[in-house]
């Protein structure tokens, strides 16, 4: 049987990680934890299920010890969940069949639909759905350059996942302290995308002043799009469109100094600039 290795990253976790390593510890050969130096009992719950646990300077964000953790596993294929993710009955039930047939089929990576609910466990649908997401791979298929809100590059075939097969993101927040914290750092990171509708250039050109319109431009591409809405996604395409409407804005704010190391960080990444692999 093909080996599968578990990774998930934590920072203060002690109410979460738990539930989330039992949900795992019968699917998958072996557990790594990356902790930024938790304050709490994370790191003791997560070695009461014989996790190998590894700490690291935090950074905010988990992406810039993705290649690390990548490193520290033994098994050739990887399942990545955060604290707040399960796998759908199904999945959890098939993920070793896909692992089996992915090897025999020289398969780098799954994509797999994730479902968010909010905390009434009602979906949310909207610009979100369907999001796929990278999360079953080779560790040795995929690259993470340590971005926020980054998807992994895989190397080789990518498989989607029918949507009866589902990750499942618990109590999804219209509005969180996290959110703030996170567009601090893409304003950081980020540079002007490059093949972006003219439409779309002109609302973010008028940012921050065109908060509305742009919400009801989100809206407008979700129904070209035929994507399904409901009254949360009205709801939560609101916190969409001002998430990117305090990113533009900051990114305007720039001095020529941050412009420059945007654009280095947004071309290189953050880890192979510093090397946080090692």
């Amino acid at each position: 049987m093909t080996g599968l290795s578990f990774i998930t990253f934590t920072k203060n976790s002690a109410g979460r990680i738990g539930g989330l390593l039992e949900h795992v510890k019968d699917i998958v050969d072996e557990i790594v934890v990356i902790d930024g130096y938790s304050v709490d009992e994370t790191v003791e719950i997560a070695k009461s299920y014989g996790a190998k646990v590894y700490l690291r300077k935090p950074w905010g964000y988990a992406e810039p010890d993705r290649m690390f953790a990548l490193k520290k596993v033994t098994n050739p294929w990887v399942l990545y969940l955060d604290d707040d993710e399960r796998l759908c009955r199904r999945l959890k039930n098939d993920i070793r069949k896909f692992v089996e047939f992915g090897e025999k089929h020289e398969i780098s990576a799954f994509s797999i639909t994730r479902v968010n609910l909010n905390k009434n466990m009602k979906p949310v649908l909207g610009p979100w759905y369907p999001d796929t997401q990278v999360r079953i791979y080779r560790k040795d298929r995929v690259i993470y350059n340590g971005l926020i809100h980054e998807l992994p590059k895989v190397v080789g075939m990518k498989y989607h996942l029918p949507e009866e097969y589902f990750i499942i993101h618990l109590n999804q927040e219209f509005w969180s302290k996290k959110k703030v914290h996170y567009v601090y750092i893409q304003k950081k990171q980020y540079c002007k995308p490059v093949n972006t509708g003219r439409t779309k250039r002109v609302l973010q050109a008028l940012m921050p002043f065109s908060l509305i319109p742009y919400y009801f431009f989100i809206l407008y591409a979700c129904l070209i799009k035929r994507k399904p809405l409901n009254f949360l996604a009205i709801i939560y395409s609101f916190s969409s469109a001002l998430y990117d409407g305090i990113l533009i804005t900051l990114v305007k704010m720039r001095t020529k100094r941050e412009e420059k190391i945007a654009r280095v960080l947004s071309k290189r990444g953050l880890i192979p600039l510093l090397r946080l692999d090692e």
